[in-house]
């Protein structure tokens, strides 16, 4: 992922016109009067947005010269339209990713590109405890046990099809029991407990 910085205009620069000047297009007189200088041509206001301002992506309105532009890669916004696709936060002045045609802020990229937990499909962002197993990621709070309810996090379970139980749950729905004391018999064989790998999610570098 490239971050970029927003550029300023460029190819044109707005003043007071000091000598006997005419508009290059309507032929209005420019003395004393704010006026745009492009591709060598003088012109008032007026003509600037209607014949040479850039057109933003965003709201689809001409950014006349006394708005403030930004542009990148031959495409131009006004500095308020330029913004996140995503939260909408103002990137004028800030680095932003440009992915699938879209500009994103920093936050929302790191967002997008994360994992998505197993448990509440959100994002695992960077600062959030998480734990996998076998290749599957949740929140650390979001492992839990499929009867029960309560967190297994980073302690032992025992995993059935697409299901995960705590130890007590399993002893409770798969062990078998004496009749007599309730004690624990026998355990299916091919079950194991299982065990995850946590970690602490971090910015892509």
């Amino acid at each position: 992922i490239t971050s970029h910085r927003p550029s300023g205009p460029s190819s044109y620069k707005v003043g007071t016109m000091a000598e006997k000047f005419d508009c290059h297009y309507c032929r209005d007189p420019l003395q004393g009067k704010k006026y745009v200088q492009k591709d060598g041509h003088h012109c008032c206001l007026k003509c600037f947005d209607k014949f040479c301002a850039n057109t933003c992506v965003e709201c689809r309105k001409p950014i006349g010269a006394d708005s403030k532009e930004v542009h990148y890669k031959n495409r131009f916004w006004h500095d308020t339209c330029f913004r996140c696709a995503k939260c909408l936060h103002p990137l004028a002045n800030e680095t932003f990713v440009a992915k699938d045609n879209k500009i994103l802020c920093n936050k929302c990229t790191t967002r997008e590109d994360s994992p998505k937990c197993k448990g509440c499909f959100k994002a695992i962002v960077a600062g959030d405890q998480n734990v996998e197993y076998k290749g599957t990621v949740w929140h650390k709070d979001c492992f839990t046990c499929s009867n029960c309810k309560q967190v297994i996090g980073t302690g032992s379970f025992f995993p059935k099809g697409e299901d995960f139980y705590c130890v007590t749950c399993h002893e409770t729905k798969f062990a078998k029991h004496c009749v007599k004391c309730n004690k624990v018999l026998w355990w299916p064989m091919k079950d194991n407990p299982g065990t995850t790998t946590a970690s602490t999610a971090k910015n892509a570098p």
